[in-house]
């Protein structure tokens, strides 16, 4: 048989999907930007695009926040968090996560069925200046009737969507962000105290449940009785037989309308109840290992199921439980590349001239460096680094673990606690908020003990505050406290939807001045020109004096 030469495979390898290779280029993009940011948003405060098949190397970022003035030192944590996130553009939900959509869309291709083009960019008219609160914190521009393209909005919302989903998917369904939705969305709280909190929890899995046989097929059940002559008179019954066929006292029985079937009962007059029972004793109740086994690896599965609760799709879940990877899945989503939080250092400036010695205001700043890495992108996307202000919440009213117990036995105790099989105890809402109007309601539920090492907070003495108040209180200047009446495990115990920025002097501005620089490192497949010099006819000034006749051959 004749070998095929490399030449002649050539040939006819006419479906390589291998791309050809393209010179690669490197660009240096400076990130220079300030902008201000309101406490209690997820502000955006730079972004720029990655193309498609761009790598993101090693890049650095570093944010600045300062806080504005303030009447005091304000004595609980402020904190800022600045997080780097790339959104791919297969992330948008007009592509459907598919790979080969983006691909026709890309091209202005139709899809698939040949209903239509899917658009790759989304547009909107920009609108007076201003009027895009997203666009406006990241300092774009454009005029009034200028046709723009909504990446940035979308990105914006799919990385808010994705931490809701993260944070509970409760969350994710009651406050999902529309993606044409242009307003800042509410910070997320970062509750310490309270971290281990959650609204319910799977108790199947925690316990888990192992089947039981039996040794007979079918379990005779007592108290239901069949009159033997069928169509005798109520009082002429002398014995009512089970299933079993035992016959047992019909004066025990109630009978049923027919006459015939009755139901065996306890109690005295006027609390008559049904006395119906399955022997499982006599059918022989047994319990397989291989259940038992079957049981804990139940328990393991589950474990391992919930690092994918996240994702949208059942089936992608289902896929990656069985171990079959789903290349495609990562760029469906927003992918979190940095994320650091700093807490404000809080400085107090006195006034200088003699008038004013006595008078003072605070400020505060907080920054870090964000490094930021991204491999080969497939798709592009956009990369955007939002920031969050937020104040420690206090939840001073809430119950000291010892104050309220009267009884020894409800301290912990290492034996029983140990083999306590469901170690997770029920939280009042009243050990949050001692004021609250249901202190018994449930609030949630938290590992077993928990409260003996939770974070405490207590304020007293002339700063003692029994209820949450809104109204403005001098002596409160040094605390700024976000709370509501009645707290529940509800979304504002999860995002910053009530908020207040009273302990500032302005109280109607934003509260931060963000500045941003540094130099994002981008190797792609983009080709350049080379630097262009002004015109000054120097090729044509020397091509005159160049002799461009030509020798004819034979003359």
């Amino acid at each position: 048989m004749q070998q095929l030469s490399a030449n002649d495979i050539r040939a006819i390898a006419r479906t390589n999907t291998t791309p050809i290779q393209i010179a690669r280029s490197t660009r240096q993009i400076n990130q220079i930007a300030a902008t201000s940011m309101p406490a209690g948003k997820m502000v955006p405060v730079t972004a720029f695009p990655l193309l498609r098949e761009d790598q993101l190397r090693n890049s650095m970022i570093h944010c600045k926040v300062d806080l504005m003035e303030t009447a005091e030192i304000i004595k609980n944590g402020i904190k800022c968090r600045f997080m780097a996130y790339f959104v791919p553009f297969l992330a948008f939900e007009r592509f459907n996560g598919g790979m080969d959509e983006f691909n026709r869309s890309y091209m202005k291709q139709p899809i698939a069925d040949g209903v239509g083009v899917t658009p790759f960019f989304n547009t909107m008219v920009a609108g007076a200046a201003g009027s895009i609160p997203i666009h406006k914190y990241l300092g774009f521009h454009a005029a009034p009737a200028d046709v723009i393209n909504t990446a940035y909005i979308e990105a914006y919302n799919l990385i808010w969507n994705f931490r809701a989903r993260n944070r509970s998917e409760t969350l994710w369904s009651i406050k999902k962000r529309l993606m044409t939705n242009t307003s800042l969305a509410p910070a997320f709280w970062q509750h310490e105290q309270f971290k281990y909190v959650v609204p319910d929890w799977d108790d199947v899995a925690m316990e888990g449940s192992v089947d039981l046989s039996f040794t007979s097929a079918k379990v005779p059940v007592y108290g239901v009785g069949f009159d033997p002559a069928v169509g005798a008179a109520a009082g002429a019954v002398t014995s009512m037989r089970h299933a079993t066929g035992v016959t047992d006292n019909p004066n025990n029985y109630f009978t049923s309308a027919a006459g015939t079937v009755r139901v065996k009962s306890k109690g005295i007059a006027g609390q008559i109840f049904p006395d119906i029972y399955a022997d499982l004793q006599a059918s022989g109740v047994k319990i397989s290992l291989a259940n038992i086994e079957l049981a804990k690896r139940t328990q393991w599965y589950a474990d391992l199921k919930a690092q994918f609760e996240g994702l949208p799709d059942n089936w992608i879940i289902d896929l990656l439980m069985q171990g079959v990877s789903v290349p495609d899945q990562m760029w469906k989503q927003p992918i979190l590349i940095a994320d650091k939080t700093e807490i404000f250092g809080i400085e107090k400036r006195w006034a200088t001239d003699g008038a004013n010695l006595t008078d003072a205001v605070v400020n505060g700043a907080a920054m870090c460096d964000l490094d930021m890495v991204l491999p080969r992108t497939p798709t592009g996307g956009i990369v955007m680094i939002v920031a969050e202000i937020l104040p420690e919440q206090l939840f001073e009213r809430g119950r000291d673990p010892l104050l309220f117990i009267s009884d020894p036995t409800k301290l912990p105790n290492a034996m029983k606690d140990d083999l306590d099989p469901q170690k997770v105890e029920r939280m009042s809402k009243g050990e949050v908020d001692t004021s609250h109007s249901d202190p018994n309601g449930l609030f949630g539920y938290r590992p077993l003990n928990w409260n003996w090492q939770q974070s405490n907070t207590r304020i007293g003495g002339k700063w003692f505050k029994s209820a949450p108040s809104t109204a403005f209180n001098e002596d409160r200047q040094h605390f700024w406290t976000v709370e509501v009446t009645d707290p529940a495990y509800n979304s504002d115990f999860m995002i910053s939807e009530t908020f207040n920025t009273l302990p500032f002097i302005v109280t109607n501005q934003d509260v931060g001045e963000v500045q941003i620089q540094g130099t994002a490192i981008i190797e792609g497949n983009t080709q350049f020109g080379t630097r262009l010099l002004e015109n000054d006819n120097a090729y044509a000034e020397v091509i005159t004096q160049v002799d461009q006749s030509r020798l004819v051959k034979g003359v």
